[in-house]
């Protein structure tokens, strides 16, 4: 005989069956919706920090890219430098102008260039000595530089104690403006060193030319310095512009080697 307590089960075995595997079934999902909000719990959790993480690392990273480029600029900057002068070098010179050529070519607008010389340099070496040509060297090249008002333009050490200066958008009346301003301001005031106070003279040559397909950084160049060689042959201290038309009171230019003039 079952018990008193048994005799449902007996009676109804499949109610009580339905019921116990409902409640297995309600039992499993309970414990697998908590183990789904645990798991989405985590992996929300791991997402943050992983987003975190990521956000941090590409914080440092750009901090890294950041103080490299300005480490690459720095060093860019002082390998244009000319280490003596304090303008920039010849290199820089080719980079840049080559750049300003194809503006002028493109844009149709003018581009002047100047050489600048110091006059009887080699004196001033054998008389006072290098260290006072190297006061020269750097203060002339100040002084261009202090009377360049213009971003765009440009001075550098061409080599030895010549100077180039690019300038973009210039036309002929104001390059040949801006290199007497320079001609004066140089002539006019004396340098100092550690020898003596020293009066310094320029020659100037300059060249204005749109670019044309044609037309290359070497024949500025070579105007520019034909420019020069005419203001070395007429008396030195003075600018000349190619092309100039001879006049009765320039005399005529000698054959020979230009760097002889050059001193």
């Amino acid at each position: 005989i079952l018990q008193p307590w048994l005799q449902p089960f007996s009676q109804f075995p499949w109610h009580f069956t339905g019921v116990a595997v409902l409640s297995l079934l309600l039992g499993a999902l309970c414990c697998g919706l908590v183990l789904y909000r645990r798991h989405s719990r985590w992996q929300r959790d791991t997402e943050e920090r992983l987003e975190d993480s990521i956000q941090t690392r590409t914080f440092e990273l750009q901090v890294v890219l950041n103080e490299l480029a300005d480490k690459n600029r720095i060093l860019e900057e002082q390998n244009t430098l000319d280490a003596l002068s304090g303008v920039r070098n010849r290199a820089y010179f080719d980079k840049k102008f080559q750049a300003e050529l194809k503006r002028s070519r493109r844009e149709k607008r003018p581009l002047a260039l100047v050489m600048l010389d110091i006059d009887h340099f080699k004196r001033i070496n054998d008389s006072y000595g290098h260290l006072a040509g190297d006061a020269v060297i750097r203060g002339v090249a100040q002084r261009v530089q202090d009377l360049l008002k213009r971003s765009s333009d440009n001075v550098c050490r061409y080599g030895g104690e010549e100077f180039a200066l690019i300038l973009p958008n210039t036309d002929a009346a104001g390059v040949m403006t801006l290199a007497e301003q320079i001609r004066h301001s140089i002539a006019e005031q004396p340098f100092t060193t550690e020898v003596a106070e020293l009066q310094v003279q320029v020659s100037v040559g300059c060249y204005v030319a749109t670019a044309t397909a044609e037309m290359v950084s070497t024949d500025y160049i070579h105007a520019a310095d034909q420019a020069l060689y005419q203001a070395k042959t007429a008396g030195r201290n003075q600018i000349k512009l190619y092309p100039s038309p001879p006049t009765e009171a320039e005399p005529t230019v000698a054959e020979g080697n230009p760097d002889e003039l050059k001193l």
